[in-house]
């Protein structure tokens, strides 16, 4: 493979920067409208089975109202279904806002393939679970067992069935729309005119480090101190970095999508933070670090090098491609 193909999928589209804002514009409000209409149905549903259940009093339903925007599962629930607006408003967007196939941001061969999602589950899956056997040997008191058989099967069915679809959504958004756009917009201009080099497009590296930015920023909030979201922060950059590396290093997406879906269904199902947005969720098992960035960094660094060894064994070229200078 001589070149970074994946990101020349936008060519064929209509690529003007305001056709990104209107795009963007239209997921945001997606994502916003659809949690605010998620909500709005379940707070009505929930008000009339606690006043067929006899609570009438109006200042005790909004209380257990203003409750339930806390309660793990409803986030869970109402966070899925909003990604379910956003794809929407992507597909509306690449098709006709930009004017090209959906499955561009996918692939470059228009097949989607079902088994690079699983081979990525499953490699970073079994990682995961090399992490979480060190973790325990290193700190085996902090990792408690919080295992609910009832919770926990309602919890596996939520998440087969709402991790799929937000992991790829993201993917689809940060790794293929995003990452395709700043190769696309980035190639009409100079970083530096006054500087003789080249387009900073033309260096694959330069919308991978982009979109692993924008890709990190958001997860600061997930944190429920200062700490622990910087600590989030870089932790997701460095995932980021990862997931673009295997999609520019392979020209598509389905590997990614595997390993993201993966990620968040572990530790979600398998072991959660209960300081966590996600915290009262009844994972198998709970654990609450401390945060401290730079093993924390450095643990998620050496676990996704790892990674990169094993998907790009005996292809390294391809890695060595996204480094390179376009024509």
């Amino acid at each position: 493979m001589s070149r970074i193909t994946f990101l020349d999928n936008a060519k064929p589209g209509k690529n003007n920067w305001w056709r990104y804002i209107l795009t963007i514009s239209l997921i945001a409000i997606g994502i916003i409208g659809g949690s605010i209409a998620v909500g709005a149905v379940m707070g009505i549903v929930y008000i009339a089975y606690l006043s067929i259940t006899g609570l009438t009093d109006p200042s005790q339903l909004m209380a257990a109202i203003y409750s339930l925007n806390s309660e793990p599962f409803f986030l869970l629930i109402a966070g899925g279904i909003s990604y379910i607006f956003a794809l929407l408003m992507l597909f509306i967007g690449v098709r006709f806002i930009h004017n090209r196939k959906f499955i561009t941001l996918v692939n470059t061969d228009s097949k989607f393939d079902f088994r690079r999602v699983l081979k990525g589950a499953g490699i970073w899956s079994s990682i995961l679970l090399v992490s979480l056997l060190v973790t325990f040997i290193m700190d085996p008191t902090g990792v408690k067992f919080s295992f609910n058989p009832l919770g926990f099967l309602v919890l596996v069915i939520l998440s087969l069935i709402i991790f799929p679809i937000q992991a790829s959504t993201e993917e689809l958004f940060f790794r293929g729309y995003l990452m395709q756009g700043f190769g696309s917009l980035t190639k009409k201009t100079r970083f530096l005119k006054v500087i003789p080099i080249p387009p900073i497009g033309k260096i694959p590296v330069i919308p991978l480090i982009l979109t692993s930015i924008f890709f990190s920023v958001g997860h600061y909030w997930n944190g429920s101190t200062p700490l622990e979201g910087i600590d989030l922060l870089l932790q997701t950059f460095v995932l980021g970095i990862t997931l673009g590396i295997i999609v520019l290093g392979e020209n598509r997406l389905e590997t990614a999508m595997g390993v993201h879906i993966a990620n968040n269904i572990f530790v979600t199902v398998i072991i959660n933070d209960p300081s966590s947005i996600f915290g009262g969720l009844p994972s198998i098992l709970s654990y609450t670090p401390t945060p401290n960035l730079l093993i924390d960094v450095t643990s998620v660094t050496l676990w996704s090098v790892l990674l990169l060894i094993i998907l790009f064994w005996n292809k390294k070229e391809n890695l060595v491609n996204i480094f390179r200078i376009g024509d």
